[in-house]
């Protein structure tokens, strides 16, 4: 006990200090961070009013659940909108080291090992590369409190105690409300895996070995626990429906009828390997080389259903590698959801099995069964190339940002902030170029409008939603398309009221100047502004799609009672764990037949001649990049390099 604590504090304290110091060079360059914190200010300002004009001519907040922003609107009240975001961003990696802790002593009933699963969560690349290059928030708090309810249901399946039941529903209720994908799918690739582990469990005390476990046996065990695998069932359906009612009453009233966005995790991953990097290897990183085993371990008789779940979601995180994943998901969601979501939740479920064998390298049977067959270097050159394997993709995952920038060099927001809030220059839209996703940081600093936007789901105007581009403001990447849906709003600004352009990238001087566009001054932070004469200013009452007071009333109050309701419902047991005061039961999963048989000699060949393939492709990929990019190697690379 005292030595996993340990474990898990250590696992903290290095989290929070290298995420955390780290957060605040890589978290505002992120793709989706800024996003998030112009919902926030939407939130800090205008907390009962779900329509926000500044983007797309107007839309509602409705279309994402609102807890990671309103919790950051809240925290900014303290200390402004980026303490909100640093605040929530630190939330989720505690969070996450504590779900994964809790997730991986649930699987393994081994306090130990969990300490190893935490410590794992704190290099996990996939982790890494979800908060410091995607800032994806919502997707690590949802996903992170989903870990946390995970022990709760089982606990409820199996000891029927009703305290445990509400504690599973308040924890499934934050992770309705901070991302609604999360706990739709979560359904499916964890909680069903686990009422399945559940029901296992159960069986195999009525029996004298696994072996002795039939579907007869199984099904037996399923009657016993079915009325509360039921219960909780249909709890966590009515909190799913209820606690983001407006959300899915938008949804029925406003579905998106969009064009398809082309996104990275769709491609063919052989044939675009830059996507295949970002959304394969990253998140796999030097679970890559373990797949054997964690195939092994998910696919025996208590994990069944993980590796069932587990084989789903590799699967579909192959984007358009092969067909499958599309004739599983159908074409409409294939083309609206971002598939590296599946490869999120696949690494993560993989953590625990990779704590075990790490566990089992280190101070176990692998590492007395290596030292035997093949010497005590060879057992250090392992554990010396998996350490070394998880800092190189720590370190490169880290710098992904430096090599490849998401974004353009940072932009001072004050001097357009004080153009548009002077001489009543918000009276237009306005529109921006070349900025990235810090458009929205701009956004969030002004009452000003612009006719775009970079909540892609909330776009109405034709204009847009018939081209297949994220946002006018980066337009050029998708060629003539996106060019042409720029032009329209540009030859037309009158039917928008725009009025003003703010330009941070030369490319697009051209078409401005033929479209009729004039510049008016290069700001002091080297922002050109561009204008358009004769264009009328906004009327004095902009329509709005208005929704009746109960639905604005839910969306303001369920969210953060949802959090105040978890934290009430488990504070105590973290008090009575954390002074001791009171002895608890050990939980139900503590007892379960969770010691792995003696490592088997086929299992570390075969690992090892895996390990030893994956490493020749890998070596192939590397010589073929540096074939593609040498720009001395051939004329079409000298220029490819120069431009």
């Amino acid at each position: 006990m005292k030595q996993t604590n340990l474990l898990l504090l250590l696992a903290l304290v290095i989290g929070l200090g290298f995420h955390g110091s780290a957060l605040f060079f890589t978290l505002e360059s992120t793709y989706d961070a800024l996003i998030h914190l112009f919902f926030a200010d939407h939130y800090a300002t205008k907390w009962w009013e779900p329509w926000e004009y500044r983007w797309y001519t107007g839309f509602t907040v409705m279309g994402y659940p609102p807890l990671a922003h309103q919790m950051m609107a809240l925290f900014s009240f303290l200390g402004g909108l980026k303490f909100g975001l640093y605040s929530v961003a630190l939330a989720g990696i505690v969070l996450f080291i504590t779900g994964a802790y809790r997730f991986g002593l649930l699987l393994t009933g081994n306090r130990r090992i969990a300490g190893y699963t935490a410590l794992l969560a704190v290099g996990s690349s996939t982790f890494i590369e979800t908060l410091h290059v995607f800032g994806q928030l919502p997707s690590i708090i949802g996903l992170s409190v989903l870990l946390h309810a995970l022990p709760e249901i089982y606990e409820w399946i199996r000891t029927g105690r009703a305290v445990k039941l509400l504690m599973a529903l308040s924890l499934i209720a934050v992770t309705v409300t901070s991302h609604h994908v999360t706990p739709i799918f979560g359904m499916v690739f964890f909680i069903f895996p686990l009422i399945g582990m559940a029901i296992m469990d159960d069986a195999r005390e009525g029996v004298e070995n696994a072996k002795q476990i039939t579907f007869k046996v199984f099904l037996s065990s399923f009657r016993k626990l079915f009325w509360r695998i039921v219960s909780f069932g249909m709890g966590s359906l009515a909190l799913i429906i209820i606690c983001i009612l407006p959300y899915w009453i938008n949804s029925k009233q406003n579905p998106i009828t969009q064009v398809p966005i082309p996104h990275g995790s769709r491609d063919n991953f052989l044939e675009v390997t830059s996507s295949g990097l970002v959304f394969f290897l990253i998140p796999w990183g030097i679970l890559l080389f373990l797949l054997p085993y964690i195939y092994y371990r998910f696919y025996s008789k208590r994990y069944l259903f993980f590796g069932i779940s587990f084989s789903i979601l590799t699967l579909l995180g192959t984007g358009g590698t092969t067909p499958l994943p599309r004739m599983l998901l159908g074409d409409t969601a294939f083309n609206i959801l971002t598939l590296d979501r599946f490869t999120l939740w696949a690494t993560i479920m993989a953590l625990p099995v990779f704590a075990e064998f790490m566990y089992r390298l280190v101070e176990g049977d692998l590492k007395e069964s290596l030292k035997k067959r093949f010497g005590a270097i060879y057992h250090r050159l392992i554990g010396g190339f998996l350490v070394g394997g998880i800092l190189i993709m720590v370190i490169f995952t880290m710098s992904l940002g430096y090599f490849r920038p998401s974004q353009p060099q940072k932009i001072k927001m004050l001097p357009i902030v004080n153009f548009l809030n002077q001489d009543m220059h918000d009276q237009w839209r306005y529109l921006t170029l070349g900025f990235g996703d810090q458009m929205a940081w701009l956004a969030a600093q002004t009452n000003a409008m612009t006719v775009d936007g970079n909540y892609h789901s909330a776009r109405r105007l034709p204009e847009l939603t018939t081209k297949a581009i994220e946002r006018l403001e980066n337009s050029k990447f998708r060629g003539v398309e996106g060019i042409g849906s720029l032009q329209q709003f540009l030859t037309v600004p009158e039917k928008y009221n725009l009025k003003y352009i703010f330009s941070n990238d030369k490319f697009y001087d051209p078409i401005l100047y033929f479209c009729g566009w004039q510049r008016l001054q290069q700001l002091e932070n080297g922002i050109m502004v561009w204008e358009r004469l004769n264009v009328p200013p906004l009327p004095a009452i902009i329509p709005k799609e208005d929704v009746p007071a109960y639905l604005k009333i839910m969306w303001g109050t369920i969210p953060v009672l949802t959090v105040l309701l978890a934290f009430f419902l488990n504070i105590r047991l973290l008090w009575f764990r954390a002074t001791k005061q009171k002895q608890l039961a050990e939980p139900a999963y503590m007892y379960s037949w969770k010691k792995p048989e003696q490592f088997r000699p086929g299992l570390i060949n075969l690992n090892q001649v895996w390990a030893l393939l994956v490493l020749l492709i890998l070596a192939y990929g590397g010589y073929k990049f540096y074939l593609e990019n040498n720009a001395q190697r051939s004329p079409e690379n000298v220029v490819r390099a120069y431009y």
